[in-house]
């Protein structure tokens, strides 16, 4: 009898589990439109063509996310955009007054605050896959190295393709 019950207790957890993921992708389908995030995807681009070049292309970041980025919650994402806010963007444009700036800041500052109202529709603790991994990112864009911000600018692309790939995965599921 106390293994059915605890059997069942198991199931119960993981439905909750799965279905505070599905809200929090649902959420975020519905709150971040699929052309803003096409437009910073375009704006980043016309951002870095100035940008020095990366001295070290096989050399990625976010490569350390490169096994967890199909497995990345909400509150993943929304760390990452923390992290990219603090050390990334606050460091590199503190006193730009360039226009596709202003725009692509606006679009992240509106990212950012769908990110955390979606994070608050269900569980809001990071994957077990990113958790560490996000914390050697932070410690490596705390560098006061400026090639280590541009470096960092020209990998934001790749969070903007985890963001649309989640949206995608969420629309695939509606579908079937």
């Amino acid at each position: 009898m106390r293994t059915i019950t605890l059997l069942a207790l198991c199931a119960l957890c993981a439905l909750l589990c799965c279905s505070q993921g599905q809200m929090q992708e649902e959420c975020l389908d519905e709150s971040i439109p699929r052309h803003m995030i096409k437009e910073m995807i375009t704006t980043s681009k016309v951002i870095q063509e100035p940008l020095d070049r990366d001295n070290k292309p096989f050399h990625r970041l976010l490569g350390k996310l490169k096994n967890c980025y199909k497995k990345l919650n909400v509150a993943d994402l929304k760390r990452i955009l923390e992290i990219y806010d603090e050390h990334v963007f606050q460091k590199l444009w503190k006193n730009n007054t360039h226009q596709s700036t202003k725009v692509f800041m606006e679009f992240f500052k509106r990212l950012k605050v769908s990110m955390e109202f979606c994070a608050n529709e269900g569980k809001q603790t990071l994957s077990f896959c990113a958790r560490e991994k996000l914390k050697k990112i932070e410690d490596t864009f705390l560098k006061p190295e400026p090639e280590v911000q541009i470096k960092a600018m020209r990998e934001f692309h790749n969070v903007l393709v985890w963001i649309s790939t989640m949206e995608r995965r969420r629309t695939h599921k509606k579908i079937q």
